[in-house]
């Protein structure tokens, strides 16, 4: 059976040809945001740029005091926004091979606070050595 275009026995390809041309057009416009959006390559670039000193300067010192290998702690903003995980992230990046465990159960704990001053220090941990900006290691007493 053939669908049946008719309104009220008249044909109406008009509205057959607007309802997909519709759609796409609504399709698109949702995706302008994405384009509109996308990062610029002038900016990935700055981006990219900024990974060493956010990673490998930063932790330069502290590395110094940290094992080879092994497992460290790690203590830094708790709330699970994109900067905090990748603060989180850079972190391990830059303390690789070392494994860091988002725990304060570990004999060293790495503290991470690159946008804000530390919060009260728990109360199992003690103040190692404050390296500056926002990197400090702490040890635990009641590690397992």
């Amino acid at each position: 059976m053939q669908p049946d275009f008719t309104y009220f026995g008249r044909m109406h390809p008009r509205r057959v040809t607007i309802c997909p041309i519709l759609f796409a057009s609504c399709c698109l416009l949702s995706s302008a945001r994405l384009v509109l959006q996308a990062p610029r390559p002038r900016d990935v670039k700055a981006s990219a740029e900024k990974i060493p000193r956010q990673s490998d300067l930063r932790f330069a010192e502290l590395r110094k005091n940290l094992p080879a290998r092994g497992v460290v702690g790690y203590w830094g903003d708790s709330a699970l926004t994109p900067p905090a995980v990748g603060a989180y992230y850079l972190t391990q990046y830059a303390l690789a091979p070392l494994v860091v465990e988002r725990s304060l159960k570990h004999p060293l704990v790495v503290g991470n606070f690159p946008d804000s001053a530390a919060p009260p220090v728990p109360a199992n941990l003690r103040l190692v050595k404050d390296f500056g900006d926002g990197v400090f290691l702490f040890a635990a007493e009641d590690a397992r």
